[in-house]
């Protein structure tokens, strides 16, 4: 039987007992739809009063880009959580309800035990990898495995910055940095409403943390992150150019993972990268171990997969960079919600 969870009862039990990640509770489910008003579908296979099996999905849908369906939607990681015999049911359920309608289903890998089912039913694409930092030898041991340079610049950022978290009160400060941000990164931003649900329901719940650079009292970077279990995850990392001297992303990046440290998680997960790219460095750089990050997809309606063509791509930054930042600000929510980015 195939179900969807509506409360946190539902699925209470089930997390207590199987291995998952943030995007499979409750709580992220409630940010999800808040930040960008859509459904996020816990569903389930049931056996008997038992969950058996769980996929989170957003149905994405854009006159102009196509519609489809994520796991999970807004964030590079997704995939199911459970029993590895109830997948056929959900996928059944989903081509059921969307074959005729929608382009196609993508499975965002992150989840492990899964890869010889979903591969066996779905197309798989290497599409990204991540770097993952191991906490469990503890703070001094995890200092020296970053490069020598990295360390000497986390020494000195730290003799002429504050590090310390970002109060609700100081939203406004930070999403202007974040926009400024964006833009220059030629990348479309969230909408203030992404973070002021990422606070009330992740931040207020105990699931994620903003920690900040603080130059003379003024907020200069900013790490966004999960922490859940025994992990953290890195989301979002934004700061001022004007004060890279100081190397304030080195200074909370080494705050995080030594608060990470001290409060007994596991795993300081860097997020999704492609090799090859300025991130790839900086983030090889912290001691971190390189893993794959693939996708899967089920083709409905469209005839073949997806994939971002570089060429266009790097042409739409060129284009994003040079728009006012009134108007990044307008479309930049619009096409994040589109694209399921």
């Amino acid at each position: 039987m195939l179900k969807e969870i509506e409360s946190r009862e539902d699925i209470g039990d089930f997390l207590n007992l199987n291995s998952h990640l943030i995007f499979h509770t409750f709580e992220y489910k409630k940010f999800i739809e808040e930040s960008f008003g859509c459904k996020y579908q816990l569903l389930t296979a049931i056996e008997g009063d038992e969950v058996k099996t769980i996929l989170p999905v957003v149905e994405v849908r854009n006159k102009l880009l196509g519609d489809k369906v994520i796991s999970s939607a807004y964030l590079e990681y997704g995939g199911f959580a459970g029993d590895a015999l109830g997948v056929g049911e959900i996928l059944d359920f989903l081509s059921g309800e969307f074959k005729e309608t929608h382009g196609y289903l993508e499975i965002r890998g992150g989840m492990e035990g899964f890869d010889s089912t979903l591969s066996s039913k779905l197309i798989k694409k290497n599409l990204y990898q991540r770097f993952v930092l191991n906490l469990g030898e503890g703070e001094e041991l995890v200092w020296g495995r970053i490069q020598k340079s990295k360390r000497k610049a986390v020494k000195k950022a730290l003799k002429n910055l504050e590090v310390k978290e970002v109060p609700v009160s100081e939203l406004k400060d930070f999403y202007k940095l974040y926009c400024k941000n964006m833009k220059q990164f030629g990348s479309p931003p969230y909408s203030l409403k992404y973070f002021e649900s990422f606070y009330r329901n992740i931040i207020f719940n105990g699931l994620g943390k903003i920690f900040g650079s603080y130059y003379r009292g003024k907020l200069i970077s900013a790490l966004v992150g999960f922490c859940y279990q025994d992990r953290v995850h890195i989301l979002i990392a934004v700061s001022d150019s004007k004060f890279s001297e100081f190397r304030p992303n080195d200074a909370m990046h080494w705050s995080f993972i030594k608060w990470a440290c001290s409060n007994g998680f596991k795993w300081f997960d860097f997020g999704r990268v492609r090799e090859g790219s300025g991130q790839f460095e900086y983030k090889r750089k912290w001691g971190s171990v390189l893993i794959e990050l693939p996708s899967y997809f089920l083709l409905w309606k469209a005839k073949k997969i997806p994939i971002v063509d570089p060429g266009k791509h790097i042409l739409l930054v060129k284009i994003w960079k040079k728009m006012p930042l009134f108007v990044t600000k307008l479309i930049g929510p619009w096409l994040r919600k589109g694209l399921g980015i």
